[in-house]
């Protein structure tokens, strides 16, 4: 069985150097057997050894191996009809002197992570599939952005953001909800999250669909609402018949 190490290192460290050449390195030096993997939580503590599974790995790269998912890389249209908001978080963080950070889950063929990475960010892409992020980087490379990304093969089952560490992070059509109090803190103050994903109402349209990983209609407003967040857009209802979608910004400060 494989096993994930999860260990402390600085944002800076993962997102500049290659994961791959990080878990080459720390197995070697550590003289760990072949079948461990790192996984890095950009500055967050150890956590410990937890088994992977290579389930959901297999899947997904046999998706994208026959075409089954989208091997393009294209930006989700939630962003790009939000991309002045999105703006001027980076224009922020660009006044105090420092380059805005953003992180997409799910990140697939890397068309979020390559738009930010465009756009003048540093960007940084998880997903469990080998398939979908060698095509993210090779895109990345054809684009010339690649020094502005770093994607990370892990399964978002056991991978966990650090906490105060991104200035917008995306999660789109991938749903999970023990990851929300994470993501919760892994965005900065004045920080931007998105996501978006299919609720009950696409059961009317596909009745086989898991209703586990369907959301219960209005359920992201009424998260972000919650934590005291602001609400800065969310789908209205003629266009959220299967959908819901939000972007909501982390205050800058918290009672």
């Amino acid at each position: 069985m494989a096993i994930v190490l999860m260990a402390f290192l600085p944002v800076e460290v993962c997102i500049r150097k290659s994961m791959y050449f990080i878990v080459e390195e720390t197995i070697r030096f550590h003289n760990l057997p072949s079948s461990l993997a790192l996984v890095c939580l950009c500055g967050g503590a150890v956590i410990g050894l937890t088994p992977v599974t290579q389930e959901d790995r297999s899947r997904w790269n046999e998706r994208y191996q026959s075409g089954d998912a989208p091997v393009e890389a294209k930006p989700n249209r939630w962003l790009l009809d939000h991309a002045q908001i999105i703006d001027e978080v980076a224009r922020t963080r660009h006044r105090c002197g420092e380059m805005p950070v953003a992180l997409d889950l799910a990140c697939g063929a890397g068309g979020t992570v390559l738009w930010f990475a465009q756009r003048g960010w540093r960007a940084v892409g998880v997903d469990v599939s080998d398939v979908a992020l060698a095509l993210a980087q090779e895109a990345a490379e054809r684009l010339g952005v690649a020094e502005r990304v770093e994607f990370i093969r892990a399964d978002l089952d056991i991978w966990r953001p650090p906490a105060d560490s991104f200035d917008c992070i995306t999660c789109f059509y991938f749903l999970d909800r023990r990851l929300w109090p994470w993501l919760r803190a892994a965005v900065r103050p004045g920080g931007l999250l998105a996501m978006q994903t299919f609720h009950r109402g696409a059961l009317k349209i596909r009745p086989n669909a898991n209703p586990d990983y369907l959301l219960e209609e209005g359920e992201l407003t009424q998260l972000v609402t919650t934590w005291g967040w602001k609400l800065l857009a969310t789908t209205d209802a003629a266009s959220a018949q299967t959908t819901e979608a939000i972007l909501a910004q982390r205050p800058e400060t918290e009672s």
